[in-house]
């Protein structure tokens, strides 16, 4: 996929509101679309906004986007009949008449070669219109409409950018993200702590970010339209200190111990079922994997990337 540049990126389009994630309809997409008709339906038009990322759904989704206007310009880019290559009867028949008349001019003697020529010149047009009608039935099986929002009268203003660091977003307002596929979404706690409005709907994944004061959440489409249209037409609060520091590792560290301890209740009945000791050879085997050269090794192949010579780095520095 494309990357964009390693500069600060403002939008073409001239929108206020982006998604960044992986093109997939699974991430909200379809329900963009949905969204955006709703928004249309309430204040006349859509909403305009650029969608950054790369996926395996890309062409499909930007197709999505642009709607039926998308088709009319493939469709104009793949019809062969403007071409001056594609040959008609009547041109083949002036091809005839004129060698006809070659015929008259040079004498008979002279017929082999310009025969020879005349059949060059009809195999090459013949050849010509055959790859043309090649070309045409590739592209009709290649740009049959994917989704019914292709048959849409209007195009969505958008852009597809391709893929870039989130951090490079500073000029955008408003991150939307009405995905319901995520655990905790990495790029919503992003666009927090880069002082953004995010727009999300109500699930458990979102649940963590509706404390914060730029979080405006939506239960239907309505409140989805109210929402956008009061972000649009407000700022961003500044981030609370303590709002900031929950977005830290060290907040997320502390959460992860939180939630993974038991009290002394749990622990003893655990003991009592002989549960305890299964735990200590989880621990011991874990720790054995990733120890020395081996635990590096083991890193790299689960996808650990840059911190994976950890043992090495330790090593380095004695």
């Amino acid at each position: 996929g494309n990357q964009v540049e390693e500069s600060s990126v403002t939008s073409s389009t001239g929108a206020d509101v982006y998604f960044i994630g992986k093109l997939l309809w699974a991430k909200g997409l379809d329900k963009m679309l949905d969204l955006e008709q709703h928004y249309k339906e309430w204040t006349g038009d859509y909403f305009a906004m650029d969608v950054y990322g790369n996926g395996p759904e890309e062409l499909a989704i930007k197709r999505a986007f642009e709607g039926r206007e998308g088709l009319s310009t493939r469709a104009k880019k793949h019809y062969p009949y403007d071409s001056d290559e594609v040959t008609s009867e009547t041109q083949i028949d002036n091809i005839n008449q004129n060698q006809t008349m070659e015929f008259r001019m040079y004498g008979e003697e002279n017929s082999t070669g310009l025969f020879s020529s005349h059949m060059a010149k009809i195999s090459k047009h013949i050849h010509a219109t055959t790859e043309n009608i090649k070309s045409t039935k590739e592209s009709i099986e290649t740009d049959f409409p994917r989704s019914f929002q292709e048959f849409r009268k209007d195009p969505i203003p958008s852009s597809f950018p391709g893929r870039v660091d989130h951090a490079l977003l500073s000029e955008y307002k408003v991150f939307v993200n009405p995905s319901e596929s995520e655990v905790l979404c990495t790029t919503t706690a992003e666009a927090l702590a880069m002082g953004k409005f995010i727009i999300i709907p109500v699930h458990p994944s979102n649940t963590f970010f509706m404390q914060f004061d730029n979080c405006l959440s939506y239960s239907n489409k309505l409140e989805f339209v109210a929402n956008l249209h009061w972000a649009l037409h407000n700022e961003p609060s500044p981030l609370k200190s303590e709002q900031r520091r929950l977005l830290t590792w060290e907040a997320a560290t502390e959460r992860l111990v939180s939630a993974s301890a038991i009290t002394r209740g749990e622990a003893k009945a655990r003991e009592e079922l002989g549960r305890s000791k299964i735990d200590d050879r989880i621990v011991w085997f874990h720790k054995q994997l990733g120890a020395g050269a081996r635990g590096d090794l083991f890193r790299k192949v689960l996808g650990a990337g840059p911190v994976s010579d950890q043992v090495a780095y330790e090593l380095s520095k004695q």
